[in-house]
């Protein structure tokens, strides 16, 4: 009898691992294929700029906040870069 007994809590804990394992990787799913959305409700100047300047060699990316800190809104800028080949 004791040996029914352990084979149903294994098989009950087989199922909840499941169950949990089955939700998290839902769960990861989900957040890793968010995208960012850039949503404003009116107009407003940033007073922002991406630069980039090339010289052949050497390419030099920042950004460039030019607004007065009392007329402009403040801006938070995030750039990611990669490497990028293209071959063919």
């Amino acid at each position: 009898m004791q040996s029914k007994r352990k084979k149903q809590v294994s098989a009950v804990v087989a199922a909840v691992l499941v169950v949990a394992i089955a939700l998290s990787g839902t769960y990861a799913w989900q957040s890793i294929s968010q995208r960012a959305r850039n949503e404003a409700d009116g107009f407003a100047n940033p007073g922002g700029r991406l630069h980039d300047d090339f010289n052949g060699q050497n390419k030099d990316i920042y950004v460039e906040n030019f607004t007065d800190p009392e007329d402009g809104s403040p801006i938070f800028a995030r750039v990611r870069l990669y490497e990028y080949m293209e071959i063919g």
